[in-house]
């Protein structure tokens, strides 16, 4: 029998013996080590220790949690650009507003109902950009309430109220944005795993998905050395409750 910690890194899931992993940390707010190769994304102080840290994400040749966040911001912004030219449309030219109504129902509305930040300042901030999206998405209920008894009315509450919301969520959607770091060492975990040498190393991943306990002869195990980058060695293939799993056999 032999157990493994499975951790997902964008849409893929890995594992990695428990027997290499010291702890499961939130992600750690770092010190640049700008001498060091990309893949180290820096380092912390670590019972009474400087550990480096890893990206598992530039291991393996993707972005960054923190690249992928300031990217996706600029996005949210077009997304509610299009919502609110639509919603503009179906006053002014009369038609049909298919857009969502619900503010937890788009993208923004969905990623902020699964971030949980404890960081006060990324809090505050969360709290009015959820604030102004929520006001932002039901001010168009009653514009399209009011549009079949006072089309005036309808337009003058759109220029009056909904564009203005519109510009104070995309003002916290930048603010959020400029605050790239912090949420991903908010949404981050940090495995703290033992080399060769017994010595602790850090690795940053998106999520611990599950810790299972399999027969050896469950695994798949690879040919030889199979060499996933030039920083990690798979030991094989696990399926596991109908998921594939890449299961390392250590990182470098």
């Amino acid at each position: 029998m032999r157990s493994f910690v499975i951790f997902k890194v964008i849409d893929q899931l890995f594992g990695i013996d428990i027997e290499c992993v010291k702890r499961i940390l939130p992600a750690q707010m770092l010190t640049d080590m700008p001498d060091e190769d990309d893949h180290i994304q820096g380092m912390f102080h670590y019972e009474d220790a400087i550990i480096k840290v890893l990206d598992f994400r530039r291991v393996i040749k993707k972005k960054s949690y923190e690249e992928q966040l300031k990217d996706m911001f600029p996005e949210l912004i077009a997304q509610h650009k299009a919502w609110l030219d639509a919603l503009s449309s179906s006053v002014n030219e009369g038609t049909e507003f298919l857009q969502t109504t619900d503010p937890h129902a788009c993208e923004l509305g969905k990623w902020i109902d699964s971030f949980h930040p404890e960081n006060d300042e990324v809090v505050n901030t969360m709290k009015q950009l959820d604030f102004h999206h929520q006001r932002l998405h039901r001010s168009a209920v009653d514009i399209l309430e009011e549009r079949g008894k006072d089309l005036q009315k309808a337009k003058q509450f759109l220029e009056e109220t909904t564009e203005e919301t519109y510009k104070q969520t995309v003002e916290y959607i930048t603010e959020i944005s400029d605050m790239s770091e912090e949420l991903a060492s908010e949404m981050q975990r940090c495995l703290i795993l033992i080399d060769n040498d017994n010595k602790s190393f850090g690795v940053n991943i998106d999520s611990v998905d599950d810790i299972v306990h399999i027969d050896e002869n469950r695994l798949n195990k690879a040919q030889g050395t199979q060499r996933m980058s030039e920083f990690i060695n798979v030991a094989g293939i696990l399926e596991h409750e109908g998921k594939l799993i890449t299961i390392v056999q250590d990182i470098t």
